[in-house]
């Protein structure tokens, strides 16, 4: 067998990046796809239609069926096991290539499909307490790491990052330039936070040029 020389090896590695980024650029573009269709035929429930009963929109099950959680599948009797097993049954004939997560409100045992189903909005309640968590934690430009990313066209945008998450995992940013989601292929750090590193973060900050940044303006950054 050849041996690959480094370049031949750097050229590959490359090449699975790209095939992966724009894998992840497709599936993004039939996510919102999708979700453009809900909003224009009117498919998304409220939560009162929903707990009074009203089929989804996109399987036809109900969303609260009001039966109860299921068990953890260790502690299901016998005959909620063959029921399970049947709705499971159902659920991979029904999304067989969907390849997206599963949900269900709080008691009821009707699994619906992350691409398919058009997700029920939160409540009052939610809304409140998630401002109450970005309230209580502003955020503070100096624990912010600054990362490149570079898109499937060619494009550059910049992410900022806080600097605990070490290997930031998003695969799609919106590009500003082409005004569409991107898959992206490589990711450089290139600010790190100040609060970790060092006296010249913040120069280094101030005297950047600015960029977009990954996922302003867009609905596929992930």
């Amino acid at each position: 067998m050849v041996k690959l020389t480094d370049e031949q090896k750097a050229e590959r590695a490359a090449g699975r990046q790209m095939t992966n980024a724009l894998k992840e650029e497709t599936r993004a573009h039939r996510d919102e796809a999708k979700r453009r269709e809900w909003r224009e035929k009117g498919m998304y429930l409220t939560r009162e239609q929903a707990a009074v009963g009203e089929p989804c929109r996109g399987c036809g099950l109900p969303v609260t069926d009001n039966l109860g959680n299921w068990p953890g599948t260790m502690y299901l009797t016998p005959e909620q096991r063959v029921e399970h097993d049947a709705d499971q049954a159902q659920y991979k004939e029904m999304h067989p290539d969907c390849e997206a997560h599963r949900w269900s409100m709080s008691g009821s045992r009707a699994t619906h499909c992350g691409f398919c189903c058009p997700p029920i909005p939160m409540s009052r309640e939610q809304y409140e307490h998630m401002e109450r968590i970005f309230a209580n934690n502003p955020r503070r430009e100096e624990e912010l790491d600054i990362w490149e990313r570079t898109l499937t066209c060619g494009h550059v945008v910049e992410q900022s990052v806080h600097h605990t998450n070490q290997h930031p995992s998003f695969s799609t940013a919106w590009c500003p330039d082409c005004e569409m989601t991107r898959g992206v292929v490589t990711s450089t750090k290139t600010v790190e936070a100040a609060a970790h590193g060092g006296g010249e973060t913040e120069a280094r900050r101030q005297g950047r040029p600015s960029r977009a940044r990954a996922g302003e303006g867009g609905e596929g950054s992930r």
